[in-house]
């Protein structure tokens, strides 16, 4: 590669990864306000079951550093983070089991859209972008974008909308 080849790779590199970050960036506070959501009503669960609090700390900390990376615009780190956080998120409930109070069921169904909901803004994010820095992004952590693509899904998105309906 010469220098010409070099330089020209870096530029392109480097506006890639820029124009992702200002897009990412403008939707970071709404991310973080779905973050706190769901600190908050685990550590409602955390009160309430204070046998699983060493687990929902777990998961407090990848939620924090999530929102931490999105908000530095660490797109690769805060890919793999939601990820963790949802997989964490999902092995909680099925360990919780489905012997819990109303109160702790509604609040595990608030946690769960609203991790849908996190997951639609950073799809319709990466839809908003040309296809060189989709491809960007979607390189840089497969395994999420499958998180958020299963998540986001319209199917997925129509559920959790009927589900949450109330009924007459």
């Amino acid at each position: 590669m010469n220098r010409r080849q070099f330089t020209w790779r870096g530029l392109l590199t480097v506006l890639t990864l820029g124009l992702a970050g200002s897009a990412f960036k403008c939707d970071s506070d709404k991310v973080s306000i779905y973050v706190l959501t769901i600190t908050n009503f685990l550590k409602q669960i955390s009160s309430l079951m204070p046998q699983w609090a060493a687990s929902i700390t777990k998961i407090l900390a990848v939620a924090t550093d999530f929102d931490a990376a999105y908000k530095r615009g660490d797109f690769s780190n805060a890919d793999n983070l939601f990820n963790t956080l949802d997989e964490n998120i999902t092995t909680l409930t099925k360990d919780l089991g489905i012997n819990l109070s109303d109160h702790v069921k509604m609040l595990l169904a608030v946690i769960g859209a609203t991790v849908q909901t996190v997951a639609v803004l950073l799809h319709e994010q990466i839809i908003k972008q040309p296809a060189a820095i989709r491809s960007a992004i979607a390189a840089r952590s497969p395994k999420s974008a499958s998180a958020v693509e299963r998540l986001a899904s319209q199917a997925a998105v129509d559920a959790t909308y009927q589900a949450a309906k109330l009924k007459p």
